[in-house]
């Protein structure tokens, strides 16, 4: 089974104000994470200001890693909300430097107390275009896609796109991943399953994307074997219970 685990950069505004010292600590924590993460993943994978609040870039984090660990496997979350075509392009050149394994591109959620933004960049577009320019002779262009789907045409886009994977959200039962696989199975494109570790500090978080955990909060560690069978990865993510994710990581291995 591939496992890659999700970690957030440190918040550039945590008290709403900018502080170097505060930034560099929380640093430090996220380097530790990946440290003791190393041992018990394949990949690590670094989002992209979640819920709009704004992180250190998820390049940027994947740099400072690189340095301490040259081998370590990361890939990104990127958001087209906050850039526009000749960023991307900079921020796909600067992945394909840092030997980045892939990037999921995503719209991202809109930031709080936010200018409008106009001529937004569709993800599957962005990623059609750089497939179309051979980008993904030399980087994995990956999209997300949600954890039911009723009917494919819904992500027609997407699929015609042709991304090297689909990044589940956050799934909820084996019944609706083996859907979502025996539509995107015919097209070729690889899935990765989303995971989320059930926990009272992860409710939260849960609660904010809509998650029911409830087939799989008592066996979480079958739930992840199980998922590990029938999709090409695991990503198993825990915003606020690092310590129980890296005890299900150790039973995992």
């Amino acid at each position: 089974m591939i496992i890659s685990y999700e970690l957030n950069p440190p918040k550039i505004l945590p008290n709403d104000y900018f502080s170097y010292s505060n930034l560099l600590t929380d640093l430090e924590n996220v380097k530790n994470k990946a440290m003791i993460l190393d041992e018990y993943i394949n990949c690590l994978h670094f989002t992209d200001s979640v819920l709009g609040i704004p992180r250190l870039s998820s390049i940027t984090m994947a740099s400072i890693i690189k340095k301490n660990n040259a081998k370590m496997k990361i890939s990104c979350s990127v958001r087209t909300r906050d850039r526009n075509l000749t960023s991307m392009y900079q921020t796909i050149s600067d992945s394909i430097l840092l030997n980045i394994e892939s990037l999921l591109i995503i719209l991202g959620d809109q930031p709080k107390n936010d200018l409008a933004i106009q001529g937004l960049l569709k993800p599957s577009k962005v990623v059609n275009q750089f497939n179309t320019q051979e980008f993904n002779k030399s980087i994995k262009l990956n999209l997300s896609i949600p954890n039911k789907i009723q009917n494919i045409n819904t992500i027609k886009g997407k699929i015609d796109a042709k991304p090297n994977a689909f990044v589940t959200q956050s799934i909820e039962s084996i019944e609706d991943l083996e859907n979502i696989i025996d539509q995107i199975r015919p097209f070729g494109i690889k899935i990765i399953a989303c995971i989320m570790i059930p926990s009272e500090k992860n409710k939260r978080s849960a609660e904010l994307i809509g998650l029911n955990w409830k087939e799989y909060e008592q066996e979480p560690i079958e739930f992840i074997k199980n998922c590990g069978k029938i999709a090409d990865e695991v990503l198993i993510t825990s915003p606020n219970h690092f310590a129980l994710a890296t005890e299900i990581l150790k039973e995992l291995k």
